[in-house]
């Protein structure tokens, strides 16, 4: 990208949906991906880790939880006006156990995959 950019609501594509699960590319280039995310009431994401990216995110809207850790117990809230920072191959999954959708803003910092599928927790990171 050259110069300042600007992406409207209208203008952003979906690449990658998942049953309940919106994400949209805000902006893309060789090391940094900007996404917004719609994670739809009641619904829990499957268990994925982001490989060597950090991860920096903005709560637009909603409620929701982060669960995380050795054993999956470990947990954060996460509320609209929230900033949150996941290290690189972190595993975990988004829990939205409201009625309401959950909205975040993305910015995936680094290189390969921005979302990798695990079968759980202690899962094996490549």
């Amino acid at each position: 990208m050259d110069g300042i950019t600007v992406t409207t609501q209208a203008e952003l594509e979906e690449p990658d949906r998942t049953v309940d699960v919106s994400r949209q590319v805000v902006f893309e280039t060789e090391d940094t991906i900007m996404i917004q995310s719609r994670v739809a009431g009641g619904v829990t994401t499957r268990w994925h880790h982001n490989g060597d990216r950090h991860v920096y995110g903005y709560v637009v809207k909603g409620h929701a939880i982060l669960e995380y850790g050795p054993t999956g117990d470990a947990s954060i809230d996460l509320d609209a006006g929230d900033f949150v920072y996941v290290p690189p191959q972190t595993i975990r999954r988004v829990v939205n156990p409201t009625d309401e959708d959950w909205t975040i803003v993305i910015s995936f910092i680094g290189s390969g995959p921005p979302a990798v599928s695990v079968d759980g927790p202690q899962s094996e990171v490549e």
